[in-house]
This record gives structure tokens, sequence and C-alpha cells, in this order.
């Protein structure tokens, strides 16, 4: 049998929470954007940037942004709005509030709370990022980026995404990256989400399937795949599909052959995704979503 290898990809990353700062700076210098108020708990979250009365933020020769005092003409302009300045989750409780830098100092307006409903998680959505709230264990993860670092050889990927969808019992968060596909991260520990490493047929989403092995213990392994809804392409922006059309798991507790570094062994060839379990041969059609035994 031959194969074609497509797509190499890396580990996964998993990431670290985001701790509290004690006053880091005057309350009156915190300008709130956008709120939300839990009233069953009397929380209330609030997201908005640090803008200090005659500073603005720019970076310096080592990319490292740093708090400089306003110019004449700057300090002249009634309409003077900071560009960029670090945004800030504060967190209030009672009488007691929290700040949490969100490691971000662009595009306040795209922040927003998302409207996926959960018991105890709340998401806060960027233009490329997204954050977890864990209110029953009080933590709030650092920055996630969907698709950042999946392909070898790539800083980043940073485009849009879109179809939010929350799978088996709220331990996935799956949705579709423009330029990326389909992306899915474990949140079973919220405050340190995990990317799954994507495995795909093509570079374009076009409503293929795309395979997510979970690791459970040793070399078992949970399969899940999923597609996005072609159908409900935003237009203007290509490929920022809306909602997803099909998430499943196509084997659950499977033991999978492993390479020198503990990952799944994987084959691709033209739509079939190939592995082994137990010296049998499987193929995962990605196309039709298809699970079969390969003939040797």
């Amino acid at each position: 049998m031959k194969f074609n290898f497509l797509f190499f990809f890396l580990s996964g990353i998993t990431l670290a929470q985001i701790n509290p700062e004690k006053e880091p700076f005057p309350p009156e210098d915190f300008v709130v954007y956008l709120s939300k108020t839990d009233t069953i708990q009397n929380v209330l979250y609030e997201i908005g940037r640090y803008e200090p009365k005659g500073y603005t933020f720019t970076t310096g020769h080592n990319g490292a942004w740093i708090k400089v005092p306003l110019n004449d003409e700057q300090k002249n302009n009634k309409n003077f709005f900071y560009t960029h300045a670090p945004i800030y989750l504060k967190i209030t409780k009672g009488n007691t509030g929290k700040y949490y830098f969100l490691d971000d100092y662009y595009d306040i307006d795209m922040y927003s709370f998302s409207e996926l409903k959960s018991e105890n998680l709340i998401f806060i959505t960027a233009r490329y990022s997204m954050y977890i709230i864990d209110n029953k264990h009080n933590t709030l993860s650092s920055k996630i980026i969907p698709g950042d670092g999946q392909y070898e050889g790539e800083d980043a990927i940073s485009p849009l995404y879109s179809a939010l969808t929350l799978f088996d019992e709220e331990n996935f968060l799956l949705g579709n990256v423009q330029g990326f596909g389909v992306f899915c991260i474990d949140i079973t520990h919220p405050a340190k989400p995990k990317e799954l490493k994507q495995y795909s047929i093509n570079f374009s989403n076009k409503g293929q399937y795309y395979a997510f092995f979970h690791r459970k213990k040793k070399n078992k392994f949970d399969i899940m795949i999923a597609q996005s809804d072609v159908e409900t392409d935003k237009g203007t922006i290509r490929r920022l599909y809306k909602k997803l059309k099909t998430v499943r798991y196509v084997m659950k507790s499977i033991p999978v052959k492993t390479n020198s570094s503990g990952e799944p062994q994987i084959e691709i060839s033209k739509h079939n995704l190939h592995f082994i379990s137990k010296e049998k041969h499987y193929q995962l059609d990605l196309e039709k979503g298809i699970l079969l035994l390969s003939e040797e």
C-alpha cells in the first residue's frame, strides 16, 4: 500500500492560566468597554483598557510595549484616542475586584462575551483569540489562538474564527478558523486548555471532515471527526462558516500504534487517514466520515 504524507503537525500545546494582579493601576484609569453581570452569583465582569491620563503606549526597540508621555500634538488633540492600550478583564465579587491582563493591546472593539451556554464556563472572544473563565474553580485561561503553531515551520496562524461549539458535556470546544479549518480544544481543565492536532486531507476547508485523536491513557485514544456547514458561509469573508455540521466520535478508547514521539502513527492517502490498532489497519474516509478496516 502506497501512502502520501500530506501534512506534518506539531504536538498539542497546553496553556497555563492567567493570574490576577493586585491593583495594577489606579481604578480611575480603567476604562470599561463592555460588561456582563451574573445576577445569581452577584459577579460583575468588565473588559476594558488601562488608559492613563497624559500617557500612551508604543513598542520599544526590543518590541516590548512601553508607556510614554503624550507629545504636544497628542496633548492638544481634544479627540485623542488610545489606538493601543493594555486590555484587562476585571472580575468583581461583592466589593472585591481583581484585574487580569489579557496579553493584548489591539482591537478592544472586537471583544465580546460569547453566547455559548454553559453552567460554569464563560467564553471571551476577540478578533483572533479567546479566553475561558471557569466560575467553579475561579480561574481564567491564558490567551488561546485557535490553530496557532499547528503547522511545522509556521510562527502562528491568526485568521478569524467562528462556529464555536461545545462537545461531549463541555469537555471539548470546537470551531472554524478561516484558512485553517476546524479546530478542537480539550477544555477538560478549563484553566489549562490544550488544542488537539488537526488531521486533514486538504489545506482548504471545503466541507470535508477533520480528525482529532484525544489521548485517554498510554496509547489509547478517542477519535473525533468534525466538519463545517459550508452552507453558512458569511459571504464577504470566504470560508468563515458560522456553524459546524457534524461533530461525533468514530471510536473510543482504542489502542493506536504510535511513533517514537508517542504520537499516533498517521498516514494519509488521497482522502483516507490510515492508522493501526491491535495489528489491524484502519482507514478513515475524511470525505464521507466513514471508518473501515483496510485491506492488507
